[in-house]
């Protein structure tokens, strides 16, 4: 489980442009997070709440993520499909040589400062 590591790093950068912004508070933060990551939202939205209670700037602030799909195309025949939906099989021609195209962001997106 390495979100709560990641999650701390997002945190830590957040608050560091916070500061540099001379923010008085942090209202959100937005994520684009790709399915292919291996990290799921569910754990960065638990964690979320433990990594912020000694960050004053933080208080009552919110964590959006925005699920990114996991798309490819195939080399072999040029199908357009979903890598995780179909377990990086092309279902054209089942060709596993691909490209992968979405799906292993991991983006700071929008930060909310105040």
């Amino acid at each position: 489980m390495h979100e709560i590591g990641t999650l701390y790093e997002i945190v830590k950068s957040v608050e560091k442009v916070a500061i540099d912004n001379h923010a008085q508070k942090v209202e959100f933060i937005e994520l684009d997070l790709g399915e292919l990551t291996g990290m799921l939202p569910i754990f960065f939205e638990k964690y979320y709440p433990i990594v912020i209670e000694e960050r004053p700037l933080f208080k009552n602030s919110s964590l959006k993520i925005n699920e990114i799909k996991g798309e490819g195309v195939c080399n072999n025949c040029g199908k357009h499909y979903n890598i995780r939906q179909y377990e990086g099989t092309c279902p054209k021609c089942s060709s596993r040589d691909k490209q992968i195209l979405s799906g292993r962001e991991l983006l700071i997106k929008q930060i909310g400062i105040i």
